[in-house]
């Protein structure tokens, strides 16, 4: 029979070995600061990899069709007052982008998403029904409400197209009460009356206050009310 020899890269380790098993000179370090600077690196390497880890997922759940949205294709309709472009900089904790449907909320939302994905911070994107749908016991997904409530910035897209359950209203209430408590940035978007008020009456109508009070809680609700947003092809 044939073995293979398991195979695994060492890294700096070696060179760390040789330091700890080095007695200390008078001038050097202690074996302490040295176990602390190990320790330093180790921990920039594990979170560089997390980082890059999320990088990655984000890239690969993003549709396609969003993939190059920027702030420089919103049409004016999308950016009114240059208030998405400047959210992330400048806006309040939350967003709520409202309005009739195919006026291009998600397009706008996946603008803020990428720009900030472009500053190498973490960001999730769910529609609420494949957030709600994770957050489920037999998901496959154990981490999904840890990451929908530490992530800096968390975009619930579609808000109001998905089954609202007892459960679904309690799991949403936590993940809004919980990023409300701890200041982070929620972006969501949701089909509504061409107003403010319109878009507030039909949230409270379907979650309750509870849920919309902790939703625009420090936040703004902007109404996209443009024309419809539709590539149309004609020739074929």
């Amino acid at each position: 029979m044939t073995t293979t020899p398991i195979r695994n890269a060492l890294g700096d380790w070696p060179a760390r070995i040789a330091t700890h098993t080095t007695a200390p000179t008078p001038d050097g370090p202690t074996f302490d600061e040295i176990r602390a600077e190990d320790d330093r690196r180790e921990m920039a390497a594990i979170r560089a990899r997390q980082a890059a880890n999320r990088a990655v997922v984000y890239t690969r759940r993003r549709p396609t069709r969003y993939a190059n949205a920027n702030y420089e294709l919103l049409h004016a309709d999308q950016n009114p007052g240059g208030k998405v472009s400047r959210w992330w900089d400048h806006g309040p904790r939350a967003l709520v982008l409202a309005g009739p449907a195919r006026t291009g909320k998600t397009t706008a939302a996946y603008a803020i998403a990428n720009h900030v994905h472009s500053l190498d911070t973490w960001v999730m994107v769910w529609t609420a029904a494949d957030l709600s749908a994770a957050l489920k016991p037999d998901s496959g997904e154990p981490l999904a409400y840890d990451y929908a409530t530490t992530c800096p910035l968390l975009v619930i897209d579609d808000l109001g197209r998905e089954r609202v359950t007892d459960w679904w209203l309690e799991q949403l209430q936590r993940i809004v009460d919980a990023r409300c408590a701890n200041n982070r940035r929620l972006v969501v978007t949701t089909n509504s009356g061409p107003s403010a008020d319109a878009a507030y009456d039909e949230l409270v109508n379907r979650y309750g206050h509870p849920v919309v009070e902790r939703l625009i809680d420090d936040g703004g609700v902007l109404v996209l009310d443009g024309p419809a947003v539709r590539r149309v092809i004609s020739d074929w």
